[in-house]
């Protein structure tokens, strides 16, 4: 485990600070959070040193130090971890804590089933079978041996190759599927802030996308996808309640503290 130093950790405690009163931070007050052994005027020279490399600025000459943009960037690089599924109690408590959070959030049912048998009925229809889901299609000789061909891939994969093959029955019901009402929109007055504040609408139109959350890969985004001091996380979610499996999308500003909306809504 990587030992922090000195620096890193008076950079981490500023930002943290920072999270929870979106205010400035001095020396003295910093000092008195700090459990090392650190007078207000080394703690200035670190705060001088951090300023130095972009991590810190002071926004007037007599306030204390905020975090920049790229250190709140690298900050949540760090401690947000969008490979392991995130154990959610419920839709609930998501929704109370995007609203604590001033988040936009976004909870939809998993679309990632496998493929994995095609049932023949008496020559009549064909039946996909899915983890979770099946999908019932008129018979046809010619599409069930393709169809043979593509079990073990997954609905996305299917959905998209229905699309090149033109097999619209079958792409138009997956996309229905894809389609379906979200668990959880929450927070689009925030978002609408959002986009009053930074002139632009561009950004909201790409969330009213009907496949918007699929085209997505788990991971943090920043000025790519959304405005400039604003950050979106996609990643897996489960929902202990019942056991779904589903994709959680936040979006904010970097001072709103994802961590803590994450950590709430898992108890």
């Amino acid at each position: 485990m990587k030992k922090i130093s000195k620096q890193e950790l008076i950079l981490e405690s500023i930002i943290q600070q920072y999270l929870k009163s979106h205010m400035p931070i001095g020396s003295s007050e910093l000092q008195m959070k700090l459990t090392l052994d650190m007078s207000p005027s080394t703690i200035r020279i670190y705060f001088k040193r951090l300023s130095d490399i972009g991590s810190l600025v002071q926004l007037h000459v007599s306030s204390g130090r905020v975090p920049t943009q790229q250190a709140l960037m690298d900050y949540w690089r760090e401690r947000i971890n969008t490979n392991e599924p995130i154990s959610i109690k419920n839709v609930d408590k998501v929704q109370k804590n995007t609203k604590k959070y001033n988040l936009f959030c976004m909870v939809e049912r998993s679309s990632n089933d496998t493929f994995k048998e095609l049932v023949c009925v008496q020559n009549r229809f064909l039946i996909l079978v899915f983890d979770a889901q099946e999908v019932v299609l008129k018979y046809n000789a010619k599409v069930e041996q393709f169809l043979n061909r593509l079990v073990g891939c997954s609905m996305r994969e299917l959905k998209d190759i229905a699309a090149q093959v033109g097999l619209y029955e079958l792409h138009e019901k997956l996309s229905a599927i894809f389609a379906q009402s979200p668990l959880l929109k929450e927070g689009e007055q925030e978002m609408y802030a959002i986009a009053k504040e930074m002139h632009t609408d561009r950004f909201i139109q790409q969330f009213q996308k009907l496949h918007f959350l699929e085209s997505l890969a788990d991971g943090l985004y920043f000025e790519e996808v959304v405005p400039n001091g604003c950050m979106a996380i996609k990643r897996k979610a489960t929902i202990q309640e019942d056991g779904t499996d589903a994709e959680i999308f936040c979006f904010g500003r970097l001072e709103s503290d994802f961590e803590s909306f994450f950590n709430n809504v898992k108890e």
